[in-house]
């Protein structure tokens, strides 16, 4: 191994809306190409490059590691980082394009939904060639993406104002709707099946012989509650139940139910209470399950309840909840397989995907006691 040269490496515009680590990462790329790190040759630690390139120990850890993904370097743990000797050849057979992965700043990336979707994502990107590199973009207005540095973007479920903003401007670049879903619009989406999700959970509890079934759901702005709402009107009708206006609570925000919970909360202290509850939505099953546990209503005994989304804590719960599971996985890495092809130019009319969804029957739902 040759010893580690001398390099003045460049710094990071910080003021660029390029992210800082991958500036980082092309800054080093273009020393490797020019030869000012020869093949063999040990790259500076993290700290080193930090300090050059003016960026936090965690970006400039981020940006060598994207250098090793990519092809350009080795890591040798205990002695550092090393320029592979075939870094022109293993560069060579991976294509490098840019994803870039549209979240709403509100988005937790940590929460279940999205940190398994974009697991998934991960994964595909790992897998399928050309190898596409993924950038986490947080955006609020629909009209700042076609400035997004990437290829092709990958827009988390955008609601239905956004959607028809989206299909004005996905002519000009590569743009995939994941977890959101509009018929008519010229917009290729990966969603799952939200409407026969609910139509299901009804279904499960009609046969149990519940009749006053209420719904706690999100805004109908958003696609997934709207598609979940209307899958629950469906299946009321299909059983001949006529729906009621005082077992119907949209919520504001998906995590925050706020006046809706309180509307719901009256309902349960009332005569003509609900005798099952669907929430549409995991963090809306958690907040029910409490309201419930803080007017001491036992579930199932008294009500039975239905979330939505199968979350690792969902069978944990007391009692394990009966949930509605969507295939994230799955949408995660269809959706990237789907916009990569976009990005290397495959044609076709737009297309809306659905996967199906599937009702795990656990023991918070029961046979109805009473009817009002």
């Amino acid at each position: 191994m040759s010893e580690r040269p001398t390099v003045s490496l460049a710094k990071v515009d910080l003021d660029s809306p390029v992210p800082r680590y991958v500036q980082a990462k092309t800054i080093l790329a273009e020393a490797i190409n020019r030869g000012d790190f020869p093949p063999g040759s040990k790259l500076p630690n993290t700290g080193e490059i930090s300090v050059q390139v003016n960026v936090s120990l965690i970006t400039a850890h981020k940006a060598i590691q994207c250098l090793a993904e990519e092809g350009w370097v080795r890591r040798e743990r205990g002695r550092g980082t090393f320029v592979r000797d075939d870094f022109r050849l293993s560069v060579a057979v991976k294509p490098q394009f840019r994803v870039g992965l549209v979240l709403h700043p509100s988005n937790s990336l940590g929460d279940f939904y999205h940190g398994t979707l974009i697991t998934a994502i991960r994964e595909a990107a790992e897998r399928i060639e050309p190898v596409g590199e993924l950038v986490i973009q947080r955006c609020q207005s629909v009209r700042d993406l076609p400035a997004q540095d990437a290829d092709g973007l990958l827009c988390f479920h955008p609601d239905r104002g956004q959607l028809r903003e989206l299909a004005q401007i996905a002519d000009r670049k590569p743009i995939l709707v994941l977890g959101a879903s509009i018929e008519g619009a010229p917009l290729n989406c990966v969603d799952s099946q939200n409407a026969e999700g609910t139509r299901a959970a009804v279904r499960h509890l009609v046969e149990l012989g519940h009749r006053r079934i209420a719904i706690v759901n999100g805004p109908l702005d958003s696609t997934n509650c709207l598609h979940r709402f209307e899958g629950y009107l469906t299946a009321l009708q299909e059983a001949g139940i006529t729906p009621q206006e005082d077992c119907i609570f949209n919520a504001e925000l998906a995590k925050a139910a706020g006046a809706a919970m309180g509307r719901l909360a009256e309902a349960l202290r009332s005569r003509r209470r609900p005798t099952a509850i669907i929430a549409a939505g995991y963090y809306l099953a958690l907040e029910v399950l409490a309201l419930l546990r803080q007017l001491r209503i036992r579930v199932p005994e008294e009500i039975s309840l239905v979330g939505f989304d199968d979350t690792p804590s969902a069978p944990l719960l007391d009692p394990p909840l009966t949930t509605i599971r969507q295939p994230l996985e799955e949408m995660g890495m269809q959706a990237y397989a789907r916009l990569a092809r976009m990005i290397n130019g495959e044609n076709g009319r737009p297309r809306v995907e659905r996967l199906p969804t599937t009702l795990v029957k656990r023991l918070s739902t029961g046979p109805a006691t009473r009817q009002v």
